[in-house]
């Protein structure tokens, strides 16, 4: 029988319990309009029931040539992503992989600077491999 002593955690046995509370399941992404070819972008990672974490966390984030994940972007823009004012940023395939630590609150503000018209997305990778998309980066 699966009983559950409170919203965090779930017990199947005496032995077997596993720990929801926390953890990274969720992001959302808010991409401002452009101003001078810069777009900010503030991320919030969130838990399982959808919560903002309370804690410093780290995740994926990839720049995608399209909304569905299906393929890189092919320059990842003049500049690209950089680390903005909360969370840190760590390139791992310049301009277009990245690792990412939030702040102590889960937030990680980015930006996107672009002076051409590629096409893309960000998507935050989550700890379970599925991907939070944003809306395009494209700038105009």
């Amino acid at each position: 029988m699966i009983r559950r002593p409170s919203p965090n955690k779930l017990i199947s046995a005496p032995t077997d319990i596993v720990d929801i509370g926390g953890q990274v399941a969720g992001a959302s992404i808010t991409v401002s309009a452009e101003n001078a070819n810069v777009r900010t972008i503030a991320i919030q990672l969130r838990d399982a029931q959808g919560r903002d974490i309370a804690h410093r966390a780290s995740v994926q984030i990839a720049v995608l040539a399209d909304a569905n994940g299906d393929a890189f972007v092919a320059t990842g823009g003049s500049t690209g992503i950089a680390a903005g004012a909360d969370g840190a940023l760590l390139p791992v395939v310049a301009k277009k992989l990245f690792l990412a630590i939030s702040e102590a609150d889960g937030d990680i503000d980015l930006t996107w600077t672009d002076t051409g018209t590629e096409a893309a997305y960000l998507a935050v990778i989550l700890p379970n491999g599925r991907m939070v998309i944003s809306a395009a980066l494209t700038n105009t």
